[in-house]
């Protein structure tokens, strides 16, 4: 039997680094930010984000899942605050990615079967070790579940495919 899972990215993080640092004190003044320790945090409307722009003057950004959004966004960023986009270089951070397997998962015998498997009793579900995908996988009895530490799309659904098969195979899907 073939599982066809559903997928959807809920978050990702993105860390722009311009060429010139961005000032504090001007993005506290020009863009409304708030000082929060050696941070400032902006909140974006249209597309709905927030950035923490870091000690250093680069930027994360939290709340979008695509880079070419985080990217616009950004830039506008820099030219309300004057600086310029040249140089503007991007780094992708952890996705998290939503899922649901269309089954329900029999916890307890995917506990039993699997070493890479332990019971999470604070949320009651199971936490999947997926150390051949480098990510974590939290999945619940009603089959859904989700990926994290993992920066890509592909390798996450790649490693929820291959823990669905595995589980079908041991019958711990209903």
């Amino acid at each position: 039997m073939s599982i066809s899972p559903e997928f959807n990215i809920e978050t990702q993080t993105f860390r722009f680094v311009p060429s010139v640092p961005i000032d504090h004190a001007e993005a506290i003044t020009l863009a409304s930010g708030t000082k929060a320790g050696d941070y400032v945090v902006v909140s974006h409307e249209e597309p709905r984000a927030t950035y923490v722009i870091e000690p250093n003057g680069s930027i994360l950004v939290h709340g979008l899942s695509r880079s070419e959004v985080a990217e616009l966004a950004v830039q506008e960023l820099l030219l309300n605050l004057g600086l310029p986009l040249e140089g503007l270089s991007m780094d992708s951070g952890e996705i998290i990615v939503s899922f649901s397997l269309g089954k329900n998962v029999l916890l307890e015998i995917a506990e039993k079967r699997f070493s890479d498997i332990e019971m999470d009793e604070r949320i009651d579900a199971i936490r999947i070790s997926a150390s051949l995908h480098k990510a974590t996988i939290i999945l619940y009895d009603n089959g859904k579940g989700v990926v994290l530490g993992q920066s890509s799309r592909k390798v996450s659904e790649m490693a929820v495919r291959h823990w669905a098969e595995k589980l079908d195979n041991e019958e711990a899907l209903a």
